[in-house]
């Protein structure tokens, strides 16, 4: 069961998250994938506002929009971390701790909000031992991470990560740091990254054919562009429904949102073919 992680090693705007989140609840949606979320930034409302209105507290109990389940959420990656520490399997209870967006397709191990300072290093500890667990549970582990390679934890997941999504802009200045990452650094070495573009611009003179040619990808490079309402029902809990009522099959070509989900179905099919060519080379 693959884990794809989410990184950037840019500081400046990437859309990774949203872009994540697209492509995960499509695939949730459409592909009838079981597929977790796991949320490794601290303080970041970004992956549960997405899915749950503002005010809606961990403690309470959340109802999926497929199956009307019914599910505890309030302990977290807070309860996960404590199951791993002492030395218990926990895979198989992660979803006991998961937020459910859709029961059996999607569920969330949202941010970690921090009381204390010192409750960070157990938390950050947790991540890579519960993503080698949610592996054997899930189809798909979806890992949002910190930009950048300067802390060890998360090179860890790197590492494991079955498909790195490495994402980036259409600024050229992020084209030559692909290059470089994959000239220098042996993470990015190997034949496991995948490239995405967020908030795709069509009309920018960089554009998926002439960025792939540039940083010498064989394909067109995968995309997610600015949309207004997908950006909307983030900031208002609503992806789910979003991509529940813009089904592939259920979309005319004339809506407004084609564009968007034809590209977010572009992306998801080349992770799909991304992962497995990845297998079939180990």
């Amino acid at each position: 069961m693959p884990i794809i992680a989410f990184w950037s090693n840019r500081k400046k705007e990437t859309a990774q998250t949203l872009s994540m989140i697209a492509i995960a609840t499509h695939m949730a949606v459409e592909n009838n994938s079981k597929i977790l979320i796991v949320d490794t930034n601290l303080n970041d409302k970004t992956v549960e506002r997405a899915f749950w209105p503002v005010g809606q507290t961990l403690n309470q109990q959340v109802t999926s929009q497929l199956g009307g389940g019914k599910i505890d959420i309030g302990s977290g990656i807070e309860g996960l971390s404590k199951l791993i520490a002492s030395g218990r399997d926990a895979g198989n209870l992660i979803t006991d701790y998961a937020k459910v967006v859709f029961k059996g397709r999607l569920e969330i191990i949202p941010s970690f909000i921090p009381k204390t300072q010192e409750d960070i290093p157990r938390i950050i500890g947790t991540y890579r031992e519960l993503v080698r667990m949610a592996n054997q549970q899930y189809d798909y582990v979806f890992v949002d991470l910190p930009k950048g390679t300067d802390t060890d934890w998360v090179n860890q997941i790197l590492d494991i990560s079955n498909v790195i999504v490495l994402n980036m802009t259409q600024r050229m200045s992020d084209m030559d740091d692909y290059i470089k990452l994959k000239e220098n650094n042996q993470l990015f070495s190997k034949n496991n990254i995948l490239p995405l573009i967020g908030r795709y611009d069509k009309y920018s003179k960089y554009s998926k054919r002439n960025i792939a040619r540039y940083i010498g990808e064989k394909r067109d490079i995968p995309a997610v562009s600015y949309n207004t309402l997908f950006f909307e029902s983030a900031n208002e809990g609503e992806i789910g429904t979003y991509f529940l009522k813009f089904r592939k099959s259920l979309i005319s070509s004339q809506d407004r949102n084609a564009v968007f989900v034809n590209e977010v179905t572009s992306a998801a099919e080349r992770l799909v073919l991304k992962v497995q060519e990845v297998a079939m080379m180990r």
